[in-house]
């Protein structure tokens, strides 16, 4: 157990130091860029032949496609590109995937995982 307490110390410790450094205005700059590049990404995965938001907006950086293959495989090719892909979330919705974009996700990221999608 006492592995686990350091663990959650470090993690504590981290977003902390992380938080702190960013400062008031920095948490709200990093929250707004999630925000944009989490609907830059939903548009175009959206404009993708077969693909759809399963729920309309508003979303803040994570959201639920609807995919035209079992997510799994569109993983497994994410994987080939060292892209890890979304949560497989075809037990509740048919062909669901979860994304995730943050401020650490590049455009040059998103439209390459746009373009992985697209041979779907």
């Amino acid at each position: 157990t006492s592995n686990i307490c350091t663990s959650e110390a470090l993690m504590a410790l981290a977003a902390a130091v992380y938080l702190a450094t960013l400062g008031k205005r920095g948490l709200r700059q990093v929250a707004e860029l999630c925000y944009h590049k989490a609907h830059y990404a939903a548009e175009a995965i959206g404009k993708l032949k077969g693909y759809s938001l399963a729920f309309q907006p508003p979303f803040f950086k994570e959201f639920v496609i609807r995919c035209p293959v079992a997510p799994r495989k569109i993983n497994h090719a994410l994987f080939k590109e060292g892209i890890i892909g979304g949560l497989d979330i075809s037990h509740i919705i048919d062909n669901g995937m979860l994304l995730c974009v943050t401020e650490v996700n590049t455009k040059q990221d998103i439209d390459r995982l746009v373009e992985i999608l697209s041979v779907f």
